[in-house]
């Protein structure tokens, strides 16, 4: 009997094999030296490739940690996307979920907080990545608290656009708390507290 062949992966697939893990590894690698002490070569040998190798896929490191955070963006939106489809979801139960979730990833947590220290200089390659990034959210953000105002859902008496910049200084501020303190603080019993303050029936 003929042994049977794993079917040759096409070049397509080893590229893309090879870009994850290559992703996966400078995550790793941001989330403990953060960007400018993250070394390519160290990355290019997590992922079992040579320097030129590594080059091949990512020209350069700002190329590198721009698709590291995209790929963080992308997992977080589909995460949100899919709570929010669930019916009668909310979505502050949304941000409880996620909240919750990124108490399992400590490394992605911590490497967020890190470049976003980080970026604060102009001159950083993810500064304008971060700038405009919670420009969007904010925004986006702020369409949703006004429906859920309008539905009477969440109290109306402060606009959606400050609550939009409320809610995400409490979450990075939580999870700069947690990352200094992970057993004394809970993240997502804080967060809910807030959402609790926010529903319409929290301040009747």
């Amino acid at each position: 009997m003929t042994k049977l062949q794993t079917p040759r992966r096409t070049q397509a697939e080893r590229t893309r094999a090879s870009r994850e893990k290559i992703i996966q590894a400078a995550t790793d690698f941001f989330a403990r030296q953060g960007f400018h002490g993250a070394k390519m070569a160290e990355i290019a040998n997590a992922a079992n490739l040579t320097g030129p190798g590594l080059l091949h896929h990512f020209p350069s490191k700002t190329h590198l940690l721009m698709e590291v955070l995209k790929e963080r963006d992308r997992i977080d939106s589909e995460r949100m996307r899919a709570t929010l489809q669930k019916e009668g979801s909310h979505f502050l139960e949304a941000g409880i979920e996620l909240v919750e979730h990124n108490e399992t990833v400590f490394g992605l947590v911590q490497l967020f907080n890190l470049l976003v220290a980080e970026s604060i200089s102009p001159a950083h390659p993810a500064h304008e990545f971060f700038t405009l990034r919670y420009q969007r959210e904010r925004e986006q953000m702020a369409q949703v608290i006004a429906q859920a105002q309008q539905a009477g859902e969440v109290r109306a008496d402060i606009p959606a656009e400050m609550l939009a910049v409320l809610i995400f200084a409490v979450m990075d501020g939580l999870q700069v708390q947690w990352l200094l303190e992970p057993e004394q603080i809970s993240m997502s019993g804080m967060f809910r507290v807030l959402t609790n303050m926010l529903k319409v029936q929290a301040v009747r």
